[in-house]
C-alpha cells in the first residue's frame, strides 16, 4: 500500500464516524504524516473549559493531546483501527489560557496490540505547555 499524503490522511480520518469530544474540542487535523506515524492538531481551548482562575482544566488538555497521539497511532493503519488508552500520564509545564492551541502525537513504538505514544501541547503562543505519555492497544474499528 503506498503512503497517503498528510491531505489524504486528512480527508480519510474526515470519512470516520463523527466524535462528539472532538467537535467539543474543536478538533481540526493539520498534519497527518502516516510514514511517520506523526499527527499536529489544532484544537479550541473554549473559556468554558477554564477553572475560576481563568486558565484551561488540564483534564481538556489531557483529552487534546490523547486525540493527537490516538491519530498519529492510527493513521499509518490506514484509520481502520481505534486505540483505546491503557494509561496516560500527563505534565503541567504552564498554565494555559483560552484559545487556539496546538497537540502533537507520536507514536514512540508499536507492537501488533500495544502502542507506545508520546504527547505534547502547545499555548496560544507556540509555548510548550503540557507533555503526556500513553500506552493504548490496536482494536479494529466497528465501523469497518
Amino acid at each position: 500500500m503506498h503512503q497517503m499524503t498528510s491531505e489524504q490522511a486528512i480527508a480519510r480520518l474526515g470519512k470516520r464516524p463523527p466524535v462528539a469530544a472532538s467537535k467539543l474540542l474543536g478538533s481540526e487535523p493539520l498534519e497527518i504524516d502516516a510514514a511517520r506515524s506523526f499527527a499536529r492538531m489544532a484544537f479550541l481551548g473554549k473559556a468554558e473549559f477554564c477553572t475560576a482562575q481563568g486558565v484551561l482544566h488540564g483534564g481538556f488538555l489531557s483529552a487534546m493531546m490523547d486525540e493527537a497521539m490516538a491519530i498519529a497511532a492510527t493513521a499509518a493503519k490506514n484509520f481502520d483501527y481505534v486505540v483505546p488508552t491503557l494509561e496516560m500520564k500527563t505534565s503541567y509545564l504552564a498554565p494555559v489560557p483560552p484559545g487556539r492551541l496546538i497537540a502533537e502525537g507520536q507514536v514512540v513504538k508499536a507492537g501488533q496490540r500495544v502502542v507506545y505514544l508520546e504527547g505534547k501541547l502547545f499555548n496560544t503562543e507556540g509555548a510548550l505547555a503540557a507533555t503526556a505519555t500513553a500506552t493504548a492497544h490496536f482494536r479494529k474499528a466497528l465501523w469497518k
